[in-house]
């Protein structure tokens, strides 16, 4: 006799032995014993989880000599010929193979015959998704209003492919993934009855390596045996399967830890040399960081699916991290696994993403930040802006002068997310080079407007509606007439480029805040007219912002005078 591999020779007989569906089994057991069965039944989930099983399981129970039964008898002709796939009243058809209106009509025309022997002719349909539109069409009379003692059983992996009008004449059975806990513990008793030495991590690797799928575990522990024999340890399993030892992951966390960059060059080479798929690296680095954040948020490890050993360094190491961290190196991961999917040269995005992972900044809450700056004000020697340090005294904004609340909002937001070596640092150079007068920086505006405007035009066109009219400290407050909101927009978009090149020509590191000048008073502050070519900036605006661009072509915009 051939050999019988261990998911069909293990194949559930009752409906008991079917593992981790039991809301679906439950459900027609009752619909049994209440003799209550349905014209057609759809079983949708995941492939390998039992749905075809099951559906057999339903015919012996109809077509059992004894039956109908919620326990078939397993030894009379018709439970015998339905185990052996040759019944003449149970008729297993692949729905991808025979999609076609032609194939559907065939079976229309068996409807007519009545069952024999069995008492029920029964259709199971696999991946019913794949018929046709028109051989659809053909089956829902049939559904509807089917010959008596005939039963449909759909099976589908894509139950959204199926039509409405099919899956409104069906019961409807959605199976669930079955939890790695069910399968290692019918791995175990699988391997007890093939008198086959594994140990627990083994069954642990091969349940995550099946994804849910009871059929996929046995046919994976099948190849394993052929591999490693009769006693099997997790290194065969992992060898096999190429699954990536999870002390790499740990390595990688060593590295974000030590801010080893080198390090993380050095493991994307062996990661390439030991010929490990990228994708399932960066799966299982997220998982990792998943891992940690449940042991950090939880304290607990029962959420864990890895070894015991594994899991106590989790709940060790978990206070390294901080749960802002964890997601954004779970972000950092999902993203390079997109870009990877689609990417010819995987490897640079792979030793961007370690690398990017190894220089990420640690979070800062707003109120340490808050706290930060709150004891730099109160230490007597510490570096603290004030009007000494200017060579005159800093022109106070006028009364009527009114802050713009988004803008000054989306500075403070700017200010937070600093971190406090970055904003000492900040201070300590604005020490050494003394900040500049309101009357100097009056002074040297129109050249800073035209090396912005070189640089930057549209930006630098909009900048020149403003004018600077105090500074604090190291905050300079441009004032802009009241009908400017989109100018001071799009400065705030830009602002990070202004203060850098404001730092390039000055020395001084500023940060810009735009005010509004609610009463129409800016012309009398400003020292110099504004020259603003309005035509030029209206080309340079529609060249450069896509928008303006898809309005003015798509009205026939103009500049009006």
């Amino acid at each position: 006799m051939s050999y019988l591999v261990l998911a069909r020779k293990y194949r559930p007989m009752f409906f008991e032995e079917v593992v981790g569906q039991q809301h679906v089994t439950k459900t027609l057991q009752n619909a049994i014993s209440q003799k209550r069965i349905a014209n057609a039944y759809l079983f949708s989930g995941p492939r390998g989880v039992g749905k075809t099983t099951v559906a057999r399981l339903l015919a012996k129970a109809l077509n059992c000599e004894q039956g109908p039964t919620v326990t078939p008898c397993n030894q009379c002709s018709a439970c015998i010929e339905i185990n052996e796939s040759r019944s003449l009243d149970v008729f297993e058809i692949d729905g991808a193979s025979n999609r076609g209106i032609d194939e559907v009509r065939n079976l229309r025309e068996g409807l007519r015959y009545s069952p024999n022997p069995g008492k029920h002719r029964i259709y199971i349909i696999d991946e019913v998704h794949m018929l046709t539109n028109e051989a659809f069409n053909a089956l829902l009379k049939t559904l509807e209003e089917p010959p008596p003692n005939v039963l449909f059983i759909f099976a589908t992996t894509e139950a959204h492919k199926v039509p409405a009008t099919i899956l409104s004449r069906c019961q409807r059975f959605d199976y669930k993934r079955i939890t790695n806990k069910s399968i290692i513990e019918q791995l175990s008793e699988l391997c007890r009855q093939e008198k086959i030495e594994i140990d627990e991590e083994s069954l642990r690797l091969i349940a995550t390596k099946a994804d849910g799928s009871m059929r996929d575990a046995e046919s994976i522990l099948d190849q394993i045996i052929a591999f490693a024999g009769m006693k099997i340890e997790a290194s065969h399993v992992a060898t096999l399967l190429g699954i990536i030892d999870q002390d790499l992951f740990f390595k990688v966390t060593g590295l974000i830890k030590d801010c080893n960059v080198q390090g993380g060059i050095g493991l994307t080479n062996l990661i390439f040399t030991e010929g490990y798929d990228f994708n399932e690296f960066l799966i299982g680095l997220a998982e990792h960081f998943r891992n940690f954040l449940v042991a950090k948020t939880t304290g607990q490890i029962h959420e864990l699916d890895v070894s015991e050993v594994h899991a106590q360094r989790y709940l060790a190491e978990c206070d390294a991290f901080e749960i802002e961290d964890l997601l954004r190196l779970i972000k950092v991961a999902a993203d390079a696994e997109n870009l990877i999917r689609r990417s010819t040269n995987a490897r640079l995005h792979l030793e961007v993403a370690i690398v990017k992972m190894i220089k990420l900044d640690k979070s800062v809450q707003l109120s340490q930040l808050v706290d930060y700056l709150e004891g730099l004000k109160k230490k007597p020697n510490s570096v603290v802006l004030s009007a000494n340090s200017y060579p005159t005294e800093p022109t106070k904004k006028p009364a009527h002068i009114q802050e713009t609340p988004s803008v000054f909002q989306s500075f403070k937001q700017s200010e937070a997310s600093t971190k406090p070596a970055a904003i000492a640092s900040g201070v300590t150079e604005a020490v050494k080079k003394p900040a500049l007068s309101l009357a100097e920086i009056e002074d040297r505006w129109l050249s800073i407007l035209e090396e912005i405007k070189r640089r930057k035009p549209a930006v630098g066109q909009f900048l020149s509606e403003g004018w600077p009219t105090s500074i604090e400290g190291n905050i300079l407050d441009v004032t802009f007439g009241a009908n400017n909101g989109f100018h001071i927009s799009s400065i705030e978009r830009n602002r990070d480029v202004l203060q850098n090149i404001l730092f390039e020509i000055l020395g001084v590191r500023l940060r810009i805040r735009c005010l509004r000048d609610e009463k129409g008073d800016l012309d009398n502050i400003r020292k110099v007219p504004t020259r603003v070519d309005k035509r030029t900036a209206f080309e340079t605006l529609v060249k450069e912002n896509e928008i303006v661009k898809t309005i003015v072509d798509t009205f026939d915009g103009e500049l009006i005078k």
